[in-house]
């Protein structure tokens, strides 16, 4: 392997990139690295690479316990607690999944957290246009109110 000088300030560059990041951002991103540690896992499996499968495994379940740690149980609705029991039940399937090296298995597990994955797009969109809209209302009445300011200050001086 051969040694890149450059490499220290990618290191730095991407923790830099991680520490100034959106926050739904930095979601997104954790639940791409779970879905790829699960695919990595599904490979080492298919190659009998055991000490890899666990591994990756294990890896995407710690992301999950991440999330389900940063979920406000106590101040949090419905959704907040339905979500907490499924990365709960995910986390114990990828411990069978584990075990018995079922495939079918990964491959929903998987699919579930696409499909959260997703879903938390969808919804961060929603949410920016949502502030855009809110932000343009905001504009819109400060320059109507710049408008009826300077119509109002405005002085007849006989012209």
């Amino acid at each position: 392997m051969s040694y890149n000088p450059y490499n220290k300030y990618v290191k730095k560059y991407q923790e830099s990139n991680v520490n100034t990041a959106d926050p739904k951002k930095i979601m997104i991103m954790l639940f791409d690295a779970c879905i790829q540690f699960l695919g990595k896992a599904r490979q080492a499996i298919e190659e009998k690479k055991y000490a890899d499968k666990t591994a990756n495994i294990n890896s995407a379940k710690q992301i999950l316990r991440e999330f389900m740690r940063t979920i406000d149980l106590e101040n949090g609705n419905d959704t907040s607690k339905h979500l907490y029991l499924f990365y709960n039940r995910q986390i114990n399937k990828l411990t069978q999944i584990s075990i018995h090296r079922d495939l079918a298995a990964l491959d929903t597990v998987m699919a579930d957290l696409t499909g959260i994955r997703d879903a938390f797009i969808e919804a961060i969109k929603i949410v920016n246009q949502d502030l855009s809209k809110s932000e343009q209302e905001e504009e819109r009445m400060r320059y109507e109110e710049e408008l009826n300011s300077e119509q109002n200050s405005q002085h007849d001086y006989g012209v």
